[in-house]
């Protein structure tokens, strides 16, 4: 069976693929290492997610997030989270 987009992007945080480069009040970005590639994840002023693989591309336009800017979103509420 198929992986979802919420399984492979908890996938790819539990292996550390997820690097968060910078995380500030206005502005999010990193980086996801999926197979050989590497896909830049950030987000505009007001908050709406962008990569650079073609899925997030075509489908930057909805709410929908790929796999990859889902796994940048769960790295970084992880590391909010109080230990």
């Amino acid at each position: 069976m198929k992986e979802t987009r919420a399984e492979k992007a908890q996938r790819l945080v539990d292996e550390g693929r997820v690097v968060i480069a910078f995380n500030d009040k206005h502005s999010l970005g990193g980086t996801v290492r999926s197979g050989e590639a590497r896909y830049q994840v950030f987000t505009y002023p007001n908050g709406h997610f962008f990569c650079t693989c073609k899925w997030g591309a075509v489908h930057s336009y909805t709410d929908d997030l790929c796999a990859h800017a889902l796994a940048v979103k769960l790295a970084v509420e992880k590391e909010n989270k109080p230990c």
